[in-house]
């Protein structure tokens, strides 16, 4: 038995479970595979819970109730298609959300935009999308609309959330698009979107503006959402989740939807993969993926990096979020978990921007001490002493 077989079989019977059911369809085998695992289940409630964490509830049970396990009562059934129609509801909620975004912002400006993650990926790629959970909606918007778009969407009565204390007026909005690549608000219904001005933290993957101009659009309801490419998303989804150990469910389950729709090519997603020098972190993803369709995950021939990232995986899913931390203080940048994703021009340019970031201002400067356009470059070259200040005095307290 490999070392990863071993450690998944010390896993408990519930996170085996979901991870088998983290996909939309079954093989013969899986369905035994599952209904062995349900045998060995003694606490619904507690799996219902996990289920719900991990981001999978109502597709576990649209799987369980269509293998109906002899050992789930009617009750059990019931508390989790409770449960699963709170998550239908909050579904419904980011779909309109995401209709009055469009309609009420970005089409009337003029703005386009990509969604992507969430949502518009669930709307593409599931037979169901309301079986996918979404806590928030991300947006890609061009650097030179934020501005214009942030003043609409406060006008419309969002509320600020990062920044939290946010001055509405042009000259700090102004600064904030020029100091903070996401900018997050709440809509008065409550549900959370973060305007990103890129998608990578660094920059070194990809450029705004030649990522917007591939668009596509898919039309939902009476709106046409504009989203990446299949192969684009594909590629992305590989590069965010393994960023993040692969630490929710619905990750792999949105690995799992996107290859089975009819868009999907493997060859154009490893040309854009080779594009963007990601080829590896989709291998990587892809072994991932299969390792953990099977009821042994790590008992097949797996590269170094596949076997790296499946043991990351499956840390981050028996821990807490204090694991996903830890395991996140680890990464080579920010935007890579492991070396091997980083090359060289990737590596050299964050530890350039390592040393330099330091001179750069942050929304709380301004905040603290508002300056006017013609002033701002002052707060380059005193940052480094405000944050020792700022420093000092926490230390102190």
């Amino acid at each position: 038995m490999s070392a990863i077989s071993k450690e998944f079989s010390q896993i408990d019977p519930s996170s085996q479970l979901l991870l088998l059911l983290s996909r939309l369809e079954l093989t013969i085998e899986q369905e035994k595979a599952v209904l062995a695992l349900c045998s060995r289940i003694d606490d619904w409630a507690k799996l219902t819970d996990q289920a719900r964490q991990r981001f999978v509830l109502p597709l576990v049970y649209r799987h369980l109730w269509q293998l109906a396990p002899e050992n789930i009562s009617p009750n059990e059934f019931e508390d989790m298609k409770y449960q699963c129609l709170t998550v239908a509801q909050h579904y419904l909620l980011v779909a309109s959300t995401q209709r009055k975004l469009v309609k009420e912002l970005t089409e009337p400006l003029g703005i386009l935009p990509i969604f992507f993650k969430g949502h518009s990926l669930a709307a593409r790629y599931y037979d169901e999308p309301a079986m996918r959970f979404s806590r928030d909606i991300d947006v890609l918007v061009p650097h030179e609309r934020m501005v214009e778009l942030l003043e609409a969407a406060l006008k419309k009565g969002y509320i600020p959330c990062d920044p939290k204390q946010l001055e509405t007026d042009r000259t700090s909005l102004e600064f904030l698009a020029r100091v903070q690549g996401v900018i997050t608000l709440m809509t008065p219904q409550g549900v959370v979107v973060e305007f990103h001005q890129r998608i990578d933290y660094t920059g070194t993957v990809y450029k705004t503006e030649e990522l917007l101009s591939t668009a596509e659009f898919i039309v939902f309801e009476d709106i046409e959402i504009p989203v990446m490419p299949t192969a684009e998303l594909f590629v992305y989804i590989c590069l965010h989740h393994t960023k993040h150990h692969w630490s929710h469910l619905h990750w792999l389950v949105d690995l799992d939807a996107v290859k089975r729709h009819p868009s999907f090519d493997l060859n154009d997603v490893y040309a854009c993969a080779e594009k963007r020098n990601l080829t590896e972190t989709v291998k990587a993803s892809l072994e991932l993926y299969e390792a953990l369709a099977s009821p042994n995950p790590g008992s097949q021939p797996m590269s170094a990096q596949g076997r790296q990232l499946l043991e990351a995986c499956l840390t981050a899913l028996q821990g807490d979020y204090a694991v996903e931390q830890a395991l996140s203080r680890s990464r080579a940048t920010p935007d890579f978990s492991f070396a091997w994703q980083a090359n060289r021009w990737h590596w050299l340019r964050w530890k350039f921007f390592g040393w330099v970031r330091i001179f750069r201002p942050s929304y709380t400067d301004y905040r603290n001490w508002p300056l006017p356009n013609r002033w701002q470059w002052v707060y380059r070259p005193v940052r480094p002493f405000r944050e020792a200040i700022r420093r000092l005095g926490l230390s102190k307290a």
